[in-house]
């Protein structure tokens, strides 16, 4: 076992944390794939005892991205706007990479960070199925997100010392710190984030870990029913960081947003298949129901975090209007034409 990564693992298991420089140190190893697989899931086992300080977060991020291959975009890194969440809690729809699709056609360029979900049915497999490359280059990525405004930046193809961690994330089941990290290690390097969290708990480490890094304006998100994105159905807890600082921590109505609160939730997908029609009908105008509402939630916090000085009631009607129009769906055909040439 290396010698900081063992020294981790004591710190971890005597109930301690990490310095930031521990907290590199361990995870390099983790990324050189020199650890082994016993000691890596006591090592993650033992971080799932509790919540990450924000200084051990720093660490992990840093060791991510200085093994990180990079979009090589000439856009400044404080227009980029990504919409990546954790994962980990129960998931409706595909909110949160549907919000950045209605970001970008608003004139935002969106990085997506993502990945393949435990379901099958995730943000990945989602967009794939809609005919949007999740396999691009670097080079390509670069040109759709400077041409069109969007890019699906798929983690592994990003962060390819992670997958020495893959098996044993696998056999645990639930979410890691891996989920904590993978948001915040955008390889455009998005300062514009909205960030949605799998446990309140994350809220405060993750919204200071964003300051740190200079985020130029970005939201923590967890709802109230549990969800890490807003929610139609209760109020959504948000920390808001601007301009390397935490500025806000209150939470969302979907009343100030002009939207209705439901009294049931969406129905969630349950197939990939009733994944890509949930999508295809939302962009199309055919779903106007609660998902509708839900969608145009989420893409109007991503909106003013992109940069639209709007009211939260005045980007609601921006999203529907981007909707209305077919702008998203014209930005998804842009997409689909490209990968398909």
């Amino acid at each position: 076992m290396p010698g900081p990564f063992r020294a981790s693992l004591d710190v971890l298991e005597g109930a301690g944390t990490l310095s930031m420089e521990q907290a590199e140190a361990s995870m390099g190893c983790v990324m050189e794939g020199t650890v082994p697989d016993e000691a890596l899931a006591r090592w993650l086992g033992a971080l799932a005892l509790r919540v990450p300080e924000s200084r051990e977060l720093i660490g992990f991020v840093k060791a991510f991205q200085g093994r990180m291959i990079r979009i090589p975009t000439t856009i400044p890194p404080e227009r980029i706007l990504d919409t990546c969440g954790t994962g980990g809690a129960p998931k409706v729809f595909n909110a949160s990479t549907l919000a950045g699709l209605v970001a970008a056609a608003g004139g935002a360029p969106c990085a997506k960070h993502g990945n393949r979900s435990r379901t099958g049915f995730g943000s990945a497999e989602t967009i794939a199925a809609m005919g949007i490359s999740i396999e691009s280059t670097p080079e390509r990525q670069a040109h759709d997100l400077e041409k069109i405004g969007f890019c699906f930046c798929m983690a592994p193809r990003h962060h390819p010392g992670a997958a020495h961690a893959a098996p044993i994330r696998k056999a645990l089941g639930g979410p890691t710190i891996f989920n904590a990290i993978g948001p915040l290690t955008n390889p455009a390097g998005a300062l514009r984030q909205v960030l949605g969290v799998w446990d309140e708990r994350l809220m405060q480490p993750v919204a200071q870990t964003l300051a740190a890094m200079g985020a130029s304006h970005a939201m923590v998100l967890h709802s109230r029913d549990g969800l890490d994105e807003a929610s139609v159905c209760a109020p959504t807890r948000y920390i808001r960081v601007d301009r390397g600082s935490l500025v806000e921590e209150s939470e969302f109505e979907p009343s100030m947003f002009g939207i209705p609160k439901h009294t049931l939730a969406p129905e969630p997908a349950k197939t990939l298949a009733d994944a890509v029609s949930i999508a295809t009908a939302l962009l199309d105008g055919r779903d106007v129901g609660a998902r509708r509402d839900m969608l145009v939630l989420n893409a109007a916090i991503a909106l003013v975090v992109s940069g639209h000085r709007l009211s939260w009631r005045d980007a609601a009607a921006h999203a529907r209007d981007l909707l209305d129009s077919r702008r998203v769906l014209d930005l998804v055909k842009r997409m689909t034409n490209g990968t398909k040439s």
